[in-house]
């Protein structure tokens, strides 16, 4: 039975206004200035699988965990930066707010789950009531690990008090399709955002919404 929804916010609930594409670019050009084999990474990693493939180069080769962690935080800082900026212009996605209203009135637990920092979440906080329809909004620096990594679903499953077959992921990027696939936790896909419907499909979706009136009228079936 399904009893929660779990949200993306960029591209979900908000315009994707975050320049992934200099995130990404940043990320492995800060990687390879501390010594990163540029040869190493792919031109489809992401800001998550770079880091993976930087940590495990760089502990393998002598440094110890806390160099690491320091590189790391500059890595976050870039991050932030960037995801900073982009708050200052975001926007929810027209009738997202009213659809996630209408879903808590169903009775439904509801979360948001980003790989956004926290800085940069209490920033669009201020601009979007995104808290008062929202039983927890978790980003990456309360997560155990980011996305792809199935961590930060599989613990706001615990605290909403819901196993991960009660619980449905709605995004519309590869990364959210990958965490919810690791963590047991069905996948719904929306094509608001970065990534195209065949390629949500192809990548695990049981659906795909071109947008979340779609989400609400799925999940209302359940009621």
């Amino acid at each position: 039975m399904l009893k929660a929804l779990v949200f993306d916010m960029d591209g979900t609930i908000t315009h994707l206004t975050l320049p992934l594409e200099d995130m990404r670019k940043d990320t492995k050009e800060y990687y390879i200035s501390k010594g990163l084999p540029p040869g190493l990474l792919e031109p489809a990693d992401g800001i998550s699988s770079t880091t993976g493939k930087a940590r495990d180069y760089f502990l393998n080769n002598g440094l110890t965990i806390d160099e690491w962690n320091t590189i790391e935080a500059e890595v976050d800082r870039i991050l932030s930066q960037h995801e900073g900026f982009a708050a200052d212009t975001a926007t929810p996605i027209e009738g997202s707010l009213e659809i996630v209203k209408e879903l808590r009135d169903l009775g439904f637990k509801l979360a948001i789950l980003t790989n956004n920092g926290r800085p940069a979440l209490d920033k669009i906080m201020k601009q979007i009531p995104l808290r008062e329809n929202f039983d927890i909004i978790q980003t990456r620096h309360e997560s155990p690990r980011p996305k792809p990594f199935p961590d930060g679903l599989l613990k706001i499953a615990f605290d909403l008090g819901v196993s991960p077959s009660e619980v449905v992921y709605i995004g519309d990027a590869l990364i959210d399709a990958t965490a919810a696939r690791r963590a047991g936790i069905e996948f719904w896909g929306v094509s608001t955002g970065e990534t195209a419907p065949d390629v949500l499909y192809d990548a695990g979706a049981s659906k795909v919404f071109t947008s979340l009136k779609d989400v609400f009228e799925a999940a209302q079936s359940f009621r």
